[in-house]
């Protein structure tokens, strides 16, 4: 009795196990199926799994959003796996600082987890940059134009050695030699055009001419009461344009300025005989014979 008793336990005992594992298998089944299907029923005809959906997506977005090859050392988890874990850990890795960036705009960069930065950049005014303020063009007489001209320092008053400084260009710009001098330079074999910086040539090539070494010989204080400065150099076609681009007739003085052509060391391009020279005071520009004389003004770099 009693061993046909333990046999009918047994046997509730193994039916109970077998119906228990089997709701649970079912259960996690159910979970597995909809959890791999993108419909949203696991029976759907042609349904599609989540895993292979995913990788469709990334696949979908381009050769940026991951790779199927092995995505690090610890093996190959096959080729859907492989794209999602690339997209998984991919983070920028972009140089752009916040200084670099607009400020309030938003961007990535570097390996930071993915965390978004925003940037702190000044922006720029572009109306504020023109080089001409068409409505207010008054050239030489004596208007300025609006925010286009720089700020004049005249760094030396003595009389004879006045020198203007352009605070925009780093230029000092001394007074006009006190007589007028040929520009007979030839650049092939002139000392001054392989000479860096220029203010360092010597001034005693005569191939060089008497405006290119009056000024390499010049010695000048830029700033009265300080040691003279011996770099001076006759300026390039370009930099005395410059100098009437910033104002140096309007912000320093025409007697200053002058009424003259002043040499440049720049030759025509046309004819080896000839060398560009500028006019200050009006901002024209044009080419003379190297043998005439002219006004020459000297420059030397802050």
């Amino acid at each position: 009795m009693i061993k046909i008793l333990k046999s009918k336990i047994f046997y509730i005992i193994c039916i109970t196990t077998l119906i228990i594992f089997g709701i649970s298998l079912g259960f996690t089944l159910n979970i597995k199926s909809n959890a791999e299907q993108m419909s949203s029923s696991p029976d759907s005809g042609g349904a599609e799994s989540v895993l292979v959906g995913s990788y469709n997506r990334l696949v979908s977005k381009g050769a940026n959003y991951g790779s199927s090859s092995s995505p690090d050392e610890t093996g190959n988890y096959g080729t859907y796996w492989n794209r999602i874990i690339y997209s998984a850990t991919w983070e920028p890795d972009g140089t752009a600082t916040e200084s670099d960036v607009l400020s309030g705009k938003t961007f990535y960069s570097g390996l930071n987890n993915r965390t978004i930065k925003t940037g702190a950049g000044v922006s720029i005014d572009y109306s504020k940059q023109s080089l001409i303020a068409y409505d207010d063009y008054r050239s030489y007489y004596g208007t300025d134009y609006q925010e286009e001209e720089s700020t004049w320092t005249n760094t030396n008053a003595l009389s004879g050695s006045e020198v203007w400084y352009d605070t925009r260009t780093g230029l000092y710009w001394a007074r006009s030699e006190p007589a007028t001098k040929t520009n007979s330079f030839t650049i092939s074999t002139c000392d001054f055009y392989t000479t860096t910086p220029r203010g360092s040539y010597s001034g005693a090539d005569a191939d060089c001419g008497d405006a290119i070494n009056a000024c390499a010989n010049l010695s000048l204080a830029s700033t009265q009461g300080e040691s003279a400065d011996t770099d001076w150099y006759l300026p390039s076609q370009k930099e005395l344009q410059r100098a009437y681009r910033d104002g140096i007739y309007n912000k320093t003085s025409a007697a200053f300025t002058t009424t003259s052509y002043f040499w440049s060391s720049t030759e025509y391009s046309s004819g080896s005989s000839n060398a560009w020279l500028v006019y200050l005071r009006y901002g024209y520009t044009d080419y003379d014979d190297k043998g005439f004389g002219r006004a020459t003004r000297c420059v030397r770099r802050d």
